[in-house]
Formats: structure tokens, C-alpha cells, sequence
């Protein structure tokens, strides 16, 4: 009888904790897709596993996914493009709508090829592709760093390049109707260097110019220091470029020994911008000079192979 009481209790008490935690409401990504047709898919995945799926309608080109609470990854197929539109990172919330910004699709009559080698090779480096400044391809290289993207509309792209331990880079492309074109990026190794910010993407360096004892004037004094300064900032960046490395194993050093990458960097150096300028006392000139690390005008961009 005792034992009876006890188990009665037992699960009038779960009735009660179930009936105060309500179930979890689901909630609903809406959207619409710019020009509507027939055949468009959208998908919704979780952690890399696809946990929703449906197609626009063709007339409209609205959709509505409901999902439980959460954050996913939304991506929009059409039959014309082997490349979705992704929306990454969507987060859904209980009983509420999420809407998307209209969808524009690539138009898919140009059909172009965009390939190339990335450095290093291997199958953690990714290879992202955005189409006016959205994600439209993504894929890893091969073993031998070769990717190749297909069925890719004419217009402008930004392809984003990562590999564990190296910086991330990225390259603007403007793609023509039916170009076959290649991109080749060598990425730099990240290393602990003075003056090289791996998350902004810049080489800074500080020069001191001394004020000459005999000028004709403090105008002329003046602007002799500041052309020293510029000569020791620039000599202070070809150091820290030296100690930048494009593998564990081999800094930018040792490529300075073959001359048309000597000639070549002392170029890109030449290409500095100052971003400050300091009179410290007796007329000495401080100048902050920064170069490009990353990026379509960056460094590794005059790295070819």
C-alpha cells in the first residue's frame, strides 16, 4: 500500500514539472526569393546535417521554414546554379519570425570557370566564394592545393582563403561571361613578428629622421629629417618582412636571395602609406608607416608561383 502511494506520487509529481516546462514553440525563417521560378530549394541545416527542406513558390517566390529554437544555416538552391546562397549563423527564436533580406539570384545564362592553386596545399584549406558580398561557393583544395569553381555567372566575386596556422586572405575578382579564369594565393605563415597585425592585415614600422646640423633654413631642416625618417621606415619594413614566413620552415628571408622576388618587394614596399607623423624635441621626425599584409594589395599578393 505504502509502495503504491509513493509511485502515485512519483508520477503526479512529473505530471506537474511537465505541465509547468511547455513544450518549445517552434519558430519560422521567411523569405523571398528575387526573380521567382520553379525548382527553388531551401534548406536548413544544423551542425552540417540538413534538417529542413522545401521549395519556394514558383509564382511569388516566398517561403516559410519553421524550425525549433536555434541557430542554422540557411542555403538557397536554384536549378540554374550548382552554387547555393548561404545565409550562415540564422538564429530562431520560440514563436517568432526571422525574415531574410530578399534573395537575389545570379542570373544563370554566362556560364564562367574560376580555378587556381592555393599554397599550402591540403584538404583543411577552404576555399570560400561570395558573389556581391555574399557566400555562393564554398570547397576545400585538393591535396595538391587545386580547386576549380563551375557554372559561375559574370559579375563581382571575393574569394576568401583559410589553412590552419595561416593567415586568412582574400582576393576581389570581377568575373566576365564565360572567362576561364585562375587565381593562385600563397598564404603567409602566422609567426609572433613586431609590427605585423595578422587580424587587421598590416605590416607597420617606425622611422626616425635626424634633422641635418647645417640647413639653409627650418623649412629645409626640417624636411631633410622627415626624408630620413622615410628611408629608416622603409628599411624598418624590409626587417619585418625578412622575419614573415610562408611556411613553419621558410621565411620571406631566404626568397629575398632570388632577385625577382628582391625586386619585386622592394616595389611593393615603395607602396607604404603613413599613417602618422610625430616632431619629437631638437627637430627629429617620427613617421608610422603601413603596408597591406593581406588582401588583393597585400604582400602575399606579389608572392607568385
Amino acid at each position: 500500500m505504502y509502495r503504491n502511494k509513493v509511485v502515485f506520487l512519483f508520477l503526479l509529481l512529473c505530471s506537474i514539472i511537465l505541465l509547468a516546462c511547455p513544450a518549445k514553440q517552434e519558430g519560422t525563417v521567411a523569405g523571398v526569393v528575387i526573380p521567382p521560378g520553379a525548382g527553388i530549394r531551401v534548406v536548413a541545416a544544423q551542425e552540417g546535417k540538413d534538417v529542413s527542406s522545401l521549395y519556394a513558390d514558383s509564382e511569388t517566390g516566398t517561403f516559410s521554414v519553421k524550425l525549433l529554437p536555434g541557430t542554422y544555416d540557411i542555403r538557397v538552391f536554384t536549378q540554374d546554379s550548382p552554387f547555393p546562397v548561404s545565409f550562415p549563423g540564422i538564429r530562431v527564436e520560440s514563436a517568432t519570425t526571422t525574415r531574410l533580406a530578399p534573395i537575389e539570384l545570379v542570373p544563370g545564362a554566362a556560364k564562367a570557370i574560376l580555378s587556381g592553386r592555393i599554397v599550402p596545399a591540403g584538404e583543411d584549406t577552404e576555399v570560400i566564394l561570395l558573389y556581391e558580398g555574399r557566400e555562393r561557393a564554398g570547397m576545400h583544395a585538393g591535396t595538391d592545393g587545386y580547386y576549380e569553381f563551375t557554372g559561375l555567372a559574370a559579375g563581382s566575386y571575393t574569394m576568401l582563403v583559410g589553412s590552419p596556422g595561416y593567415a586568412k586572405d582574400s582576393v576581389e575578382l570581377r568575373i566576365t561571361e564565360y572567362q576561364r579564369a585562375t587565381q593562385n594565393v600563397r598564404l603567409l605563415y602566422r609567426t609572433d613578428v613586431r609590427g605585423v597585425d595578422w587580424t587587421a592585415g598590416t605590416i607597420k614600422a617606425v622611422g626616425t629622421g635626424l634633422p641635418p646640423k647645417n640647413a639653409a633654413s627650418p623649412a629645409v631642416r626640417r624636411a631633410m629629417a622627415k626624408r630620413a625618417a622615410l628611408s629608416d621606415g622603409q628599411r624598418n619594413l624590409l626587417r619585418i618582412i625578412e622575419q614573415i614566413r610562408i611556411s613553419p620552415d621558410r621565411s620571406l628571408k631566404s626568397m629575398l636571395q632570388e632577385k625577382n622576388y628582391a625586386e619585386t618587394i622592394h616595389g611593393f614596399i615603395r607602396g607604404y602609406r603613413v599613417v602618422d607623423e610625430r616632431e619629437r624635441a631638437g627637430g627629429i621626425i617620427e613617421l608610422e608607416l603601413e603596408l597591406p599584409l593581406t588582401g588583393s594589395r597585400g604582400l602575399s599578393r606579389t608572392l607568385h608561383f
